[in-house]
């Protein structure tokens, strides 16, 4: 199950994330006056370093607010549990950002993921890339479990309450 929903979580985040490209798709010197399209070209190693900056400055889609203060804020509670922390079930929650377009669903493959790379739960250890986003563990003893954010997005994991 988990092979199916990476790479198609992924084609969604990357599909709404490309950027429209506009121009003739010529060789011309983008300098020139004869140039169409309104960007120069990139090559991977600029686009790859772009986004990895973007990425890690933009890890919090809401500034200012600190895991501790997510689950005041308006949010989805997804209701399907997924593998978490130690094997256990655990459940998504998707904070609604005035950006944010991931689902139940969506959020739920981005935490399997990271606990699929981290079962046990840790802190201090540096964030696992999940596409576009960057997860941690939280500090023990919070509601939230394991943060993943973008620049648009934020969701959270936590224990199914009983």
């Amino acid at each position: 199950m988990r092979f199916l929903i990476t790479p198609v979580l992924l084609a969604v985040l990357v599909a709404g994330c490309t950027p429209e490209v506009t121009g003739s798709g010529s060789a011309a010197d983008p300098t020139s006056s004869t140039a169409t399209g309104t960007t120069a070209p990139k090559t991977t190693a600029q686009e790859t370093t772009t986004r990895e900056t973007t990425t890690k400055a933009a890890a919090n889609p809401l500034p200012g607010v600190q895991p501790d203060q997510y689950e005041g804020l308006p949010s989805q509670f997804c209701d399907r549990p997924f593998t978490g922390a130690l094997g256990k079930p655990m459940l998504a929650v998707v904070v609604e950002t005035p950006q944010g377009r991931l689902n139940c669903d969506q959020a739920g493959a981005v935490l399997f993921d990271y606990y699929a790379e981290r079962s046990d739960p840790k802190t201090g250890l540096p964030p696992v890339e999940i596409g576009p986003m960057s997860c941690n563990q939280v500090a023990e003893g919070l509601m939230p479990q394991v943060v993943c954010s973008d620049a648009e997005n934020l969701i959270y994991s936590m224990w199914p309450q009983t």
